[in-house]
């Protein structure tokens, strides 16, 4: 069988060919930007359990730099590229093109983010926290080529996409290649003015993984730890998983909460996993702003005074990654205290994290602190 991504690529660049076909005879607008985190955490038990005492880490977290054109009428293209201090690499986060000449939807084909979850939707840099939390860390999906289609306004916003599995199984070596993903998301809004929001959404992935090494991951919420939590590793033949969000918004007051389920079937019925997840938020600023919603996210806040805004916000995480004798049970709590003042964000997470289950060792407590400086540009 033809690999997907070869299907997909070639559908990206006949359609690229298309759009700049049309730019030839139409005026192209183009929009540029990008954003550069530069973070620091101080961490010691379960975040640091090699050493004694407390560690610290400096790093360049985030440097990402992206390029929109809209051709007239209906074209429109992404090119968003991020830097990894880490590997001192640059890798493509999204690379797509759009058509938005239909009236029932948009069809956007290419990489992107896949449409699951109110947290991992949002954009991490319009985040009330410095990570996501370690639910939505453990059950994040990321961005992977495929074709979906869309459809939002005021009072909903709809996605669904077929997608190349990616981090699960894409590789052949692990028993996977070109094997695929369909993942949707649908939110409603039946409140939205401005002065309160009400959001209800579902999101689900059925994932085809093809006998590919599976395990689940979670630094929880500090980058600079080792991974807290890691699972033994399986081979897994399929994926679901589905997520339940909420979110109300009242002037400064807002309150988040989502759930999360995930069904792993392995290749050996004794090792198939059931995996759950939740978290609830709660934030207020101190200053007279909000939180800004829009078509089923969290978009970028803008202080409505020139001294800035003040955001408090209190985080509670759990995820239960254990099953089969094996994971471990991680509760978080997190107090945040962020600034923003036009193009800069400043923030400072105190963060705690308990342990339970087998995998557990002899420390079964942590506590970091977190700090980040953000710049958009």
């Amino acid at each position: 069988m033809k690999n997907i991504k070869s299907v997909y690529s070639t559908l990206l660049f006949s359609l690229l060919s298309a759009g700049l076909t049309l730019a030839e005879t139409e005026t192209i607008k183009y929009e540029y930007g990008g954003s550069v985190f530069l973070d620091v955490d101080s961490f010691d038990g379960v975040y640091n359990p090699v050493s004694v005492g407390t560690d610290q880490q400096t790093e360049l977290r985030r440097a990402q730099f992206y390029l929109k054109t809209e051709f007239e009428k209906d074209w429109s293209t992404k090119l968003q590229l991020s830097y990894d201090e880490e590997s001192s690499s640059v890798e493509v986060k999204d690379a797509y093109i759009r058509y938005k000449g239909w009236d029932f939807a948009d069809i956007t084909i290419g990489q992107d983010k896949e449409p699951f979850s109110l947290g991992l939707m949002t954009s991490l840099k319009n985040s009330n926290a410095i990570e996501r939390n370690l639910a939505s860390q453990a059950f994040r999906l990321g961005r992977n080529m495929g074709v979906n289609l869309a459809s939002a306004s005021k009072a909903y916003s709809w996605t669904l996409g077929i997608y190349d599995v990616g981090e699960y199984g894409s590789d052949t070596t692990q028993g996977g290649g070109g094997k695929l993903a369909v993942t949707g998301r649908l939110s409603l809004s039946p409140i939205n003015d401005d002065s309160q929001v009400l959001h209800l959404a579902t999101s689900f992935s059925m994932r085809d993984l093809d006998g590919a090494e599976f395990e689940v991951e979670s630094n929880a919420e500090v980058h600079g730890s080792v991974d807290v939590l890691d699972t033994r590793n399986f081979q897994a033949d399929s994926l679901n998983q589905y997520a339940l969000e909420s979110a109300w918004i009242k002037g400064r007051l807002a309150l988040v909460g989502e759930a999360y389920y995930q069904d792993v079937k392995g290749t050996v019925d004794s090792d198939s996993a059931l995996y759950t997840g939740y978290y609830v938020e709660g934030s207020y600023f101190l200053s007279n702003d909000s939180l800004r919603y829009k078509k089923g996210r969290f978009t970028s806040v803008k202080p409505n005074a020139d001294l800035g805004a003040w955001q408090v916000v209190l985080r509670h995480s759990y995820l239960d990654a254990e099953d089969n004798l094996d994971g471990m049970e991680i509760s978080n709590t997190m107090l945040g205290v962020n600034y923003y003042r036009k193009a800069i964000k400043l923030m400072v997470n105190f963060i705690r994290t308990e342990l339970a289950g087998y995998d557990v060792k002899e420390l079964d407590r942590g506590d970091a602190i977190s700090f980040r400086a953000q710049y958009r540009f």
